[in-house]
Parts: structure tokens; sequence; C-alpha cells
């Protein structure tokens, strides 16, 4: 399991599904049933470090944490 694996100690802001690192798509699937092509996928914008960091912020000011 890539969440307790020894071999990623160090290894931070990497997305993974099924125990493997997802592959960045350009193409989002359509509604209907997703292919074997967007399995293992993520989009771009879920590794945007840029709305990750505006996202936790946000967050913050919302439950009054910050």
């Amino acid at each position: 399991m890539a969440a307790v694996s020894d071999h990623l100690d160090g290894v931070s802001g990497h997305y993974f599904a099924d125990n493997a690192e997802a592959i960045p798509v350009t193409q989002l699937p359509s509604m209907t049933p997703v292919g074997p092509a967007f399995m293992n996928a993520v989009a771009p914008y879920a590794l945007n470090e840029a709305s990750a960091d505006h996202l936790w912020e946000e967050s913050l000011r919302l439950t009054h944490t910050s």
C-alpha cells in the first residue's frame, strides 16, 4: 500500500490511485462509464500547488482557525 510503503519515504505532493502514482491527464472523462485510460489518472488542477495553498487558507478562514 502506497500509504505505508517504505519505498515512498520522503515523497510528498504526489497523487496516488490504486497504489500507483497517478498520471496527469488533459482530457476529462465524459459522464459515461470511465474507461481504463482514466482509472489511474489525476486532473492537472488537482496538482496545482498555488490552488492547494489558497484552498488551505480559505479553509482556515471559513473555520475561524487562522
